[in-house]
């Protein structure tokens, strides 16, 4: 839809707007114009596609708390018991359950406004054009950008964990820095089967890893180191190990690297990508408020609510560390 077709304006925005009549110089269908420009610009940037970014590819996005809370629980699920061989009339079976742990998760808000300028509204209405929407696209894109990043690396100050850092997040000892030309295609392969078999293994075959979680400049290594493949040919190392594992997703993201996340080497996770597994919860992920007029501007106020990232099964995943 065009702007030129867009009949539709919110009622607090004609109201901000014919508020400040006598500064803008308009008259109420003016007004009425004025309130649906803002009206398309919003309904834009609802629509606008970000440039992707990875943290809620590789983090499910919840939105079952609702928007209202401060804070949610949830447990921390693990699973125990065992059977055993058992004689005639035994009444000393043993329990095989799931136990958990409660948790507290804060929720927090966050925002950033966009606006525009007398002279701005005036010349939009003198000459019947539209608002631009670079303001509102990067409003939005600052209020994704800080979700990705919660996502990945979490918020000290706000007490959030991201999933490279969270400690509900087990460790597998794997070579370590495979972008060293001395580690070979070999060991890296082995580091994946490890993780792979690690999250089999803890969780006594129940989670089945669907996604790796790499740094770019690992995610070049498994494409340009090599292994010995059948009838002597040589394969990639991801090659190899996506025929062994075809249902493994790859994901790479910048903020894997060491010098985004803070550790010593580049971060690689391997685990079952779930929403039962892992969530951040997002009850607001983005809503523009009705215009405010301050000063000589008419600003859009933007907010979102989300916590960090939670873990509720432990066992879904790993964390390759260097030996």
């Amino acid at each position: 839809m065009s702007f030129k077709t867009h009949m539709n304006y919110d009622a607090a925005d004609l109201a901000v707007i014919m508020s400040a009549s006598d500064l803008l110089g308009i008259r109420e269908d003016q007004g009425i114009f004025l309130a649906r420009q803002l009206d398309y610009v919003k309904s834009r940037i609802y629509d606008v596609n970000t440039a992707p970014l990875r943290g809620l590819r590789l983090v499910p996005m919840s939105t079952e708390v609702p928007e209202h809370a401060e804070s949610f629980t949830y447990r921390i699920w693990d699973m125990v018991g065992m059977a055993v061989f058992i004689s005639n009339y035994a009444d000393d079976l043993p329990r095989a359950d799931v136990s958990g742990k409660e948790a507290t998760a804060k929720l927090k808000s966050l925002g950033d406004a966009y606006g525009y300028s007398l002279d701005e509204m005036r010349t939009a209405q003198a000459l019947g054009v539209a608002l631009s929407e670079r303001k509102g696209r990067a409003a939005r894109r600052a209020i994704d950008e800080l979700i990705n990043r919660v996502c990945l690396v979490g918020d000290a100050d706000h007490g959030f964990y991201g999933i490279t850092n969270h400690p509900n997040v087990g460790e597998t000892v794997i070579t370590g820095n495979w972008t060293d030309p001395a580690t070979t295609g070999l060991q890296i392969l082995d580091d994946l089967f490890a993780m792979y078999d690690a999250v089999r293994i803890q969780s006594y075959g129940y989670h089945i890893p669907n996604t790796l979680g790499i740094a770019p400049t690992r995610q070049t290594v498994l494409s340009r180191k090599s292994v010995n493949g059948e009838n002597g040919n040589f394969e990639s190392v991801w090659t190899r190990f996506s025929a062994q594992y075809p249902g493994v997703e790859m994901i790479d993201a910048y903020e894997l690297e060491p010098s985004a996340s803070g550790a010593d080497d580049s971060v690689v996770l391997m685990y079952e990508r779930d929403e039962d597994n892992l969530s951040i919860e997002v009850p607001r992920a983005f809503e523009q408020l009705p215009a405010e007029k301050r000063n000589l501007e008419m600003v859009i106020a933007c907010i979102a609510k989300i916590s960090g990232v939670n873990i509720y099964r432990p066992l879904s995943i790993t964390k390759g560390v260097g030996a």
